[in-house]
C-alpha cells in the first residue's frame, strides 16, 4: 500500500511543477510593451469587454509615437492585438464611430461600411521610397501595363485627383501573350483597379487611390435610413487609399467603398485626426 502511495507522490510531482510553471508565466506577463523603436504602451490583460460603454481608453504605438484611443475605434473594439499591431475603424458614409460591441460577430453590412485605417512606421527605408513602391514595380515584369502609371489611360481630374484607368484591352492583350485563357479571372474588370494620384510641389506622387475598375458596373450598395447596406444585386467596388505623414515617417492605408472615393479629402481628415487627436505628447499638427 505504501509503495502505491509513493508511486501515485512520484507521478503527482511533474504534474505540480507543469502547474508552478503556468501560474509563473501567468504572473510573469508584463503589463507593458515596448517596440523597437521604443515606444512603451499599456498592454490589456484579461478579458476584455467590447461592449463596455463609455468605452475606455487603449493605448497603441506607431513607431515611437504613443496614442491613446478609445477601444471602440479599434477594428475588434478591444484594444491592439496580442503583438501591438491594430487598426482602427470608422463607418461609412457619416463616418461615426460604431457602437462599442457592433462589430462583434461582424455582419457582411457593418463589414461593407467599415472605413479602415491603418498606420505604418517606417524606418527601413525612405518614406518617399515606400511610396514609389506602391506605383513602381519593385517585382515581376515592369512591362505588365496593370502595375504602372505608364501603362494607363490618363483622363481629366476627378474629385481633384488625376486618374490613371486600367487600360483593359492592352492588359488582356498583354495577359494573352503570357498564356491566359480569354476566361481568366484576370482578365475580368474585377480583377483590375484604376489609380488616382495627386502629386506634391516636386512632382512626387504624394497620394494614390487605387479603385475597382470604373469597368465595374454598379455601387455594390443601396441606402435605406441613413445607413448604407450591400446590394446584393449587383458587384461590390473598393478603394484602398495611401498617402504620407511625412514629419512623422508614417504611411497610411484607408479601405472603404468605392462610392466613398468622392469623400476622399473628408476620409484623409479623419486618418489625420485619429492619429493627431490621440497622441500622448501631442505634437503641432502640420497645416
Amino acid at each position: 500500500m505504501r509503495l502505491w502511495i509513493l508511486a501515485g507522490a512520484v507521478l503527482l510531482l511533474p504534474l505540480l511543477a507543469c502547474g508552478e510553471r503556468k501560474a509563473q508565466a501567468q504572473t510573469s506577463v508584463s503589463i507593458t510593451q515596448t517596440n523597437e523603436p521604443g515606444c512603451t504602451r499599456q498592454r490589456s490583460l484579461g478579458p476584455q469587454d467590447p461592449f463596455q460603454n463609455p468605452p475606455p481608453l487603449k493605448q497603441a504605438c506607431v513607431g515611437p509615437y504613443l496614442l491613446e484611443i478609445p477601444q471602440h475605434l479599434f477594428y475588434r473594439q478591444m484594444g491592439t492585438e496580442f503583438d501591438g499591431s491594430f487598426g482602427l475603424v470608422l463607418q461609412y458614409p457619416g463616418l461615426q464611430p460604431f457602437a462599442p460591441g457592433e462589430r462583434m460577430n461582424l455582419k457582411l453590412d457593418v463589414s461593407m461600411r467599415t472605413v479602415a485605417f491603418d498606420y505604418r512606421y517606417i524606418d527601413r527605408i525612405e518614406l518617399h521610397q515606400a511610396m514609389r513602391n506602391a506605383y513602381i514595380p519593385i517585382w515581376g515584369d515592369p512591362e505588365d501595363p496593370s502595375r504602372t502609371l505608364e501603362g494607363r489611360i490618363v483622363g481629366e481630374s476627378v474629385y481633384g485627383l488625376l486618374p490613371y484607368y486600367a487600360d483593359l484591352p492592352r492588359i488582356r492583350a498583354y495577359k494573352a501573350r503570357q498564356g491566359m485563357r480569354a476566361d481568366a479571372p484576370v482578365m475580368k474588370a474585377d480583377w483590375h483597379q484604376d489609380w488616382f494620384i495627386t502629386r506634391d510641389a516636386a512632382g512626387e506622387v504624394d497620394r494614390l487611390i487605387r479603385c475597382t475598375s470604373r469597368e465595374v458596373g454598379g455601387t455594390g450598395v443601396v441606402f435605406r435610413d441613413g445607413l448604407m447596406y450591400r446590394d446584393r444585386g449587383t458587384p461590390y467596388s473598393e478603394c484602398t487609399h495611401q498617402f504620407m505623414l511625412p514629419e512623422h515617417s508614417t504611411l497610411v492605408r484607408i479601405t472603404y467603398v468605392r462610392l466613398g472615393l468622392k469623400d476622399w479629402q473628408q476620409i484623409e481628415d479623419k486618418a489625420r485626426a485619429l492619429f493627431f487627436d490621440h497622441l500622448v505628447s501631442p505634437v503641432q499638427r502640420p497645416s
